[in-house]
């Protein structure tokens, strides 16, 4: 259901692109996090912000002093014209969790220019060396006739850690909105000291063959993607094996096997779903993400108070 494009394809401009000739207001948004190690914990040494875009103070409920933070946008959604640029730098030994109070949303998109109708949002993640960053939004919901950009870039130093997860929401069948017009581009690529191990890319129009036919999406509207990625890790072969089965051993306990799959690529574990509820797809993570964490970080499952709220 996924294809690769040529990495060089894969720029993210350095300044947000002026958008001075589509006649409907838009924003254009960024936010610039750091993260360094200070004493027994982790602080959120820098954060500048233009736009609609912000964060909560950092909370801390794990020991290890790892700083959990929630991302805000306000406005909630991401409408034509909008470029939305999310950026967060781990120093070495910093731990930080990400999250959202809610789902993210691309609306309906105005007119049928494809510059006047894109909807974009960049997130760029820069692990270093015994770092650990774990990217755990709510869903994505990608609305009938939106026509949406969602792009996700990591790069890891040395025994840096990511674990992150992306879950896209095609239209509101719950609601009868299916997904029966738009577009969706969803690119998520993974480097390792400067080298692409991961790299994936959806690109599909409501209704095409991309998005229907059984081998690639089936019809499915609930898509969701989870990758955990260790540079400690990264050559250990048994050590990823082990993770992997205790996995797939989850799921298969939980008869999930037909909606869920778990691979390893390069050194990178991942974990695929189709299917029609994102509050499963999450829940599911969920679960997951404290095997992993256990097994990858020796730490235990600390959920997000704001996901309970």
């Amino acid at each position: 259901m996924l294809d690769d494009m040529a990495l060089g394809d894969l720029q993210i401009p350095d300044k947000l692109t002026s958008l001075d000739d589509v006649a409907a207001p838009s924003w254009l948004a960024s936010l610039d996090l750091e993260f360094a190690v200070r004493g027994k914990k982790t602080v959120l040494s820098r954060c500048r912000h233009q736009g609609p875009l912000g964060v909560q103070r950092a909370f801390y409920p794990e020991q290890d002093g790892c700083a959990h933070v929630y991302l805000l946008h306000p406005p909630a959604g991401i409408v034509s014209g909008d470029e939305l640029r999310i950026s967060a730098k781990l120093e070495a030994g910093s731990r930080a969790l990400l999250t959202t109070p809610g789902a993210n949303r691309f609306y309906r998109a105005r007119g049928h220019s494809d510059k006047a109708d894109k909807q974009s949002q960049y997130c760029q993640f820069d692990v270093q060396a015994a770092a650990t960053l774990e990217y755990l939004p709510l869903e994505t919901l990608v609305y009938n006739q939106a026509n949406a950009l969602n792009q996700v870039e990591i790069k890891v130093k040395d025994s840096g850690c990511y674990m992150g997860w992306e879950v896209l929401c095609l239209g509101l069948p719950h609601i009868q909105q299916s997904f029966t017009q738009g577009k969706l581009q969803q690119v998520t690529t993974l480097f390792h000291n400067g080298k692409p191990l991961f790299h994936d890319r959806i690109h599909l129009a409501a209704l095409d063959s991309l998005h229907q036919q059984k081998i690639a999406l089936g019809g499915h509207h609930v898509v969701g993607n989870f990758i955990i990625f260790s540079g400690d890790l990264a050559n250990e072969v048994k050590q990823l094996a082990v993770l992997v089965d205790e996995l797939r051993t989850y799921l298969s306990d939980k008869q999930l096997e037909q909606q869920f799959a778990v691979t390893e690529i390069q050194g990178v574990v991942v974990v695929r779903h189709l299917g029609e509820s994102s509050e499963h797809c999450r829940d599911t993570f969920h679960q997951l993400w404290g095997f992993a964490r256990q097994f990858v970080l020796n730490k235990t499952q600390n959920t997000p108070r704001i996901w309970y709220t």
